[in-house]
């Protein structure tokens, strides 16, 4: 059997970020202005669901410590493995129009999102900062952060857990947050 799958993901409001990532209204206005978030070409400020992790990730870093900057460039981090864990999960991730098996579904599910590993649970931050920044990596569990660490010389750090992070966003959002519309074709 063959299909078209057409993804259509929610778009945010600033009102609706605001109530997931914590990140006021005035203060993605700031971040705008200042070129860390962008804003749409047409003038409406819409989010997509890459833009909710990547300010909800900055948020809870630069709450820690950590400069804007050095948020900015690791929350990309988490993004994959945080939509990658959200995709997995029925009602954030819905099928519509025509049925597929559950493994067709699955098989969807499993390649929507390129670049995630599927274990890789946090973001973690090497601390002190330093000139360059901070040292940053996905990690499969906290024990690996000693390679960071080790490299940069630091002994703490700060990590962001990708599946509690994924279920935060998951509670506090409009469902479905990715919608999957399935048309089957024919075989002749």
């Amino acid at each position: 059997m063959k299909y078209s799958v057409r993804t259509i993901t929610h778009e945010y409001s600033p009102s609706e970020v605001a109530r997931v990532s914590g990140v006021s209204t005035s203060l993605q206005r700031d971040w705008r202005r200042r070129g860390v978030i962008q804003g749409r070409a047409d003038g409406w400020n819409k989010y997509d669901l890459a833009d909710v992790i990547r300010m909800t990730v900055m948020r809870a870093f630069t709450q820690s410590g950590i400069s804007l900057e050095t948020a900015e460039s690791v929350s990309s981090l988490a993004v994959l493995p945080v939509m990658d864990e959200l995709v997995r999960w029925d009602d954030v991730a819905v099928f519509t129009g025509d049925q597929l098996s559950a493994e067709q579904m699955d098989q969807i599910r499993g390649g929507h999102v390129r670049g995630a590993s599927g274990d890789e649970q946090f973001t973690f931050v090497a601390l002190p900062e330093n000139e360059q920044g901070a040292s940053a990596a996905r990690l499969r569990n906290l024990a690996d952060g000693e390679r960071i660490m080790g490299k940069s010389g630091n002994f703490y750090g700060i990590a962001l857990d990708h599946s509690l992070l994924a279920h935060r966003i998951a509670e506090l959002s409009p469902l479905p947050i990715i919608r999957f519309e399935v048309e089957v074709k024919d075989d002749g």
